[in-house]
């Protein structure tokens, strides 16, 4: 274990905990830095329809919330990964931290 100290993640915005994206707080997305390794990650909404996001390795795994934003809805969501689906529980992670390298990431309602 250790402490989350000097941690600006988390700005204004209340975090309600530490899996599920509030598509009425996305905000835009940062633009890819084509200097550091990147992925594309594919992302089937909650309404069935795919999304394909190009993100760098080291963003947080809320990067892709921002690049969802309200395409899926105002729900709110989960993401899912992996076989069977798991949720990821700490969207403070890196992409690749979170195993996301080249993945496939499914929503589902909160």
């Amino acid at each position: 274990g250790g402490t989350a100290d000097g941690s600006a993640a988390s700005a204004a915005a209340a975090s309600t905990g530490g899996s599920v994206i509030d598509p009425t707080n996305a905000s835009t997305p940062q633009s890819l830095d084509a200097s550091r390794p990147s992925t594309s990650i594919a992302i089937r909404m909650l309404n069935g329809k795919r999304l394909v996001v190009k993100v760098n390795l080291d963003s947080p795994v809320t990067e892709l919330g921002h690049h969802i934003g309200t395409q899926a809805g105002m729900d709110p969501y989960v993401l899912t990964s992996g076989y069977p689906p798991a949720v990821i529980d700490d969207l403070g992670k890196s992409v690749e931290e979170a195993g996301l390298k080249g993945a496939q990431v499914v929503l589902k309602k909160a």
